[in-house]
């Protein structure tokens, strides 16, 4: 009995001796300084007494101020007197993220929750936690005050002397109403101030305030790694160290439109903006039903080619327009943003005589005169011929300019003449007997030659004028004429009758291509002269035999694109077959005959 009395008081001493290790673990926390200039660290010291092991701290509480830079542990042991004592500590650097009274909230650690401790940070102007010759930061803007919309060219610059720095991290610029884009990759070269030579780290962003008002450009901070050229001994990893910087913020004045251009369409605050207008060919020879490509090119200096506006012409009358989707390019030119928009359009006369394509006017307010400008692409008059090549009368074109003059002008009445012409009794004639003897004579010559010529004739001359009259038919129609089945597949194509667009591209393909005799689709596919209409030939087939409705399968089949490439290829062929014609014109004969 006595032996289980020690025991269990042996126990109870061991217990007793790990509650009060247990409870004997106590926690302090304490900063380098209470109050810090903005872009500077603080320490932060978390030091747990009689801790043998390491553990894992909570430190989430303390991002909603701070950024947690780092963190690192030291453990010591002393003897005092024969009385030993151990701590750990948990060192952290901490970065401010904000100005004024910052609070470092409570922390629970080994279930003990530690008393919040306060730091002030003050704004003293550019620092950074290294001396200002070896590290520090500039911002600059190409102007203090812009337009709704236009361009704000802002740059930041690390200039530093220390070497190795690894990780650069600056604040990313966030504002509201503002479109922010970052102008390329970061530069970096060497720069000689007052005799020193700094390492330049600098990164350019093109800022388009979108609302009127003060535009608060927010505070940079720069944070990096630095190392000092020595390594841990056994893992061999590289000492590194902490560098941060701060330069404070600026505020830009936006302003609102000018009162003379508050009510337009059209807002665009740049330094220069031009249009371009070029033709794929000659528009002095255009006939019915010839394609030609019109491009115009909109460039504008200051601002992005997303937020050009459109503006070619959606409809023009004697003329089926048919528009390519605009290219969209921004470039950046000695740091500025070039926008550049690009409208296509493939244009068909379909009615001879004058075309007038109207002007463009863009309205743009010039930033660097602060006046109202606009740029014009004056009008094109274009004088279209027939399909057989013939051109309008010259009375035809003038009368036809001046049509809403003429129209537009009042008659004139001359009420002595017709006061008089009522006055007249009746008008005499003296020879109304020649009047009769001519017009007997007319009969009795019409009468004779019907007689001689026509009467005994009349079947000759009814089979003449059949003759006469199918062969006209014949050489015009499609199946005989080039230009005439391509008059056809135009206006098939502008319809949803595949169907129709199937018979008469079947038709022009028979003139177009040389090599066999087309009556079908698959004569198209099994040539080789124009491969280039075997997608539209299958897309045409896949349309015509689905299930679907006939809507959904006209969808599915692009007849511009179809329009554009047979334009194409009759250019071509016209071009090489002047080619061949003037070469045989030119081409001397053999000198000996075989």
């Amino acid at each position: 009995m006595r032996i289980f009395s020690k025991l269990a008081m042996l126990c109870l001493l061991l217990s007793a001796t790990f509650f009060s290790t247990t409870n004997a673990q106590e926690v302090e926390i304490s900063l380098d300084r209470n109050e810090v200039a903005r872009g500077e660290t603080v320490i932060l010291t978390i030091r747990i007494y009689d801790q043998r092991q390491g553990m894992q701290l909570d430190l989430t509480p303390l991002t909603n101020q701070f950024d947690v830079l780092g963190t690192r542990t030291s453990s010591q042991i002393r003897s005092v007197n024969g009385a030993v004592e151990a701590w750990t500590d948990y060192v952290v650097t901490l970065f401010p993220l904000e100005e004024g009274e910052l609070l470092i909230p409570s922390l629970d650690i080994n279930g003990q929750t530690t008393d919040p401790i306060s730091i002030t940070v003050v704004n003293e102007g550019p620092r950074s936690n290294q001396s200002s010759k070896e590290l520090f930061l500039e911002i600059e803007t190409n102007k203090d005050s812009v337009y709704v919309q236009e361009q704000l060219l802002f740059t930041v610059r690390l200039h530093y002397t220390i070497a190795g720095i690894r990780n650069p991290q600056f604040t990313e610029l966030e504002m509201e109403d503002s479109v922010i884009q970052l102008i390329g990759s970061p530069n970096q070269y060497d720069k000689l101030i007052d005799g020193v030579r700094y390492g330049v780290y600098e990164k350019r962003y093109v800022i388009f305030p979108q609302r009127s008002g003060p535009l608060q450009i927010p505070d940079i901070l720069f944070r990096g790694e630095v190392t000092d050229g020595s390594s841990n001994f056994v893992f061999r990893n590289l000492n590194t160290r902490r560098v941060t910087a701060f330069i404070e913020g600026l505020t830009i004045d936006v302003k609102e439109r000018p009162g003379s251009v508050q009510n337009t369409d059209f807002w665009l605050p740049v330094s220069g903006l031009t249009l371009e207008e070029s033709w794929s060919t000659d528009i002095s020879n255009l006939k019915v039903g010839d394609s030609v490509i019109r491009t115009i090119t909109m460039t504008a200096e200051g601002l992005d080619g997303a937020v050009l506006p459109p503006f070619s012409d959606t409809k023009i009358d004697g003329l089926n327009l048919y528009p390519d989707p605009p290219q969209i390019e921004r470039t950046f030119v000695d740091g500025a943003i070039v926008g550049t928009r690009i409208e296509t359009t493939s244009m068909v006369p379909i009615d001879s005589g004058n075309v007038v394509i109207p002007e463009i006017s863009i309205p743009w307010w010039n930033i660097d005169t602060d006046q109202l400008e606009a740029t014009v692409v004056p009008a094109t008059r274009l004088v279209i011929a027939t399909v057989t090549g013939e051109l309008p009368a010259e009375q035809t074109v003038a009368s036809t300019e001046n049509l809403e003059e003429l129209l537009a002008q009042l008659p004139v009445v001359d009420q002595d003449m017709i006061d008089e012409q009522a006055q007249a009794e009746f008008i005499e004639v003296e020879a109304a007997w020649l009047n009769y003897a001519i017009a007997i004579a007319f009969i009795i010559v019409a009468l004779s030659i019907y007689k001689l010529a026509i009467a005994g004739n009349r079947r000759e001359i009814d089979a003449y004028l059949q003759q006469l009259k199918a062969q006209i038919t014949a050489r015009y129609s499609p199946e005989n004429n080039e230009r005439v089945a391509y008059k056809q597949l135009l206006q098939a194509c502008g319809g949803n009758d595949l169907n129709n667009i199937r018979q008469t591209l079947i038709r022009w393909c028979d003139h177009y291509l040389d090599g066999r005799r087309v009556i079908s689709m698959e004569d198209i596919l099994q040539q080789t002269e124009a491969p280039e209409l075997y997608q539209h030939i299958q897309s045409i087939q896949s349309a015509l035999f689905q299930t679907d409705s006939e809507q959904s399968a006209a969808g599915s089949f692009d007849s511009r694109e179809l329009l554009s490439l047979i334009a194409r290829l009759r250019k071509e062929k016209q071009r090489l077959r002047k080619k061949h014609q003037r070469e045989d014109l030119y081409t001397l004969p053999p000198l000996y005959k075989t």
